[in-house]
């Protein structure tokens, strides 16, 4: 298992069930083959074959993959272990659940360690209408929304957005407003934002993506990537196309106390 542990770990204290699959939305549900370890998976649709049903009606898309992990994939009868798989299938896909269902959780316990001074300077904020794209529980809108005129939180996960509306309207947040829309689908006009930013959040469709922080973002504006890696290296597909010739980004890194953060920046021509 590649994440169970470390998300355990992470989120120590929270309770998951079979049912909090029913949360995911249906771009999440179209993740589930490349996330999902598929006996534990099996096991969990055989025993709450509903959610089988309601997967599938919310993303069409995986209607296959369930059917083939349940052929290729034994019936279960030990209930012990019956129990003991959907409890790890639950924690494989921990983070896609706890976005839905405990977002306040999620925003307590994101390690985000950037200062503004590291992103941008305060200076060149201000006055600037800008877009967080994939802007989860909106700690970097948040953080721009000191400096800058607008802050457009762009995120596909409506618990996220009702998190983000809320806490805005709580703290006193006058000029945040969460928007529904993805990287590679930004629902604004071209040429609208002085200055778009992600966190961690690029790369699940690069050129698409890439493509419309060109179309939206002003001419002489800027687009800023920034994201934490636990390992000392840079060398992912991500990173290469961000400094490819064909997308010309600078790409600057700061050494944290467990972690490296890396940020790209560029010019919009």
């Amino acid at each position: 298992m590649r994440y169970s542990k470390i998300l355990r770990e992470h989120f120590d204290g929270i309770t998951l069930v079979a049912e909090d699959l029913l949360l995911l939305e249906s771009f999440q549900v179209k993740y589930l083959p490349e996330r999902v370890p598929q006996k534990e998976f099996a096991t969990l649709i055989r025993e709450y074959p509903i959610i089988k049903n309601i997967l599938v009606s919310r993303n069409p898309s995986v209607r296959n993959f369930i059917n083939s992990v349940l052929k290729e994939n034994e019936r279960i009868e030990d209930k012990n272990l019956i129990k003991k798989y959907i409890d790890e299938l639950l924690w494989e896909i921990a983070d896609l659940i706890i976005y839905n269902k405990f977002p306040e959780i999620y925003d307590e316990k994101a390690k985000f360690t950037w200062n503004i001074d590291e992103i941008i300077t305060k200076q060149s904020l201000a006055g600037k209408v800008v877009a967080d794209v994939g802007a989860g529980s909106g700690i970097l809108a948040f953080l721009l929304s000191q400096y800058a005129e607008t802050v457009y939180a762009i995120e596909p996960l409506s618990s996220f957005r009702t998190f983000i509306r809320q806490k805005a309207m709580k703290d006193n947040y006058r000029n945040v407003y969460p928007v529904d829309g993805f990287l590679d689908s930004i629902p604004f006009p071209g040429d609208f934002f002085d200055i778009l930013f992600t966190s961690n959040a690029i790369g699940w469709n690069i050129e698409k993506e890439l493509q419309e922080i060109e179309r939206v973002v002003k001419p002489n504006g800027q687009a800023i990537h920034v994201m934490r890696i636990n390992k000392n290296v840079t060398e992912n597909p991500v990173h290469e196309k961000l400094i490819s010739g064909e997308w010309n980004y600078a790409m600057s890194k700061i050494q944290d106390t467990d972690s490296l953060k890396l940020k790209y920046i560029k010019t919009i021509s």
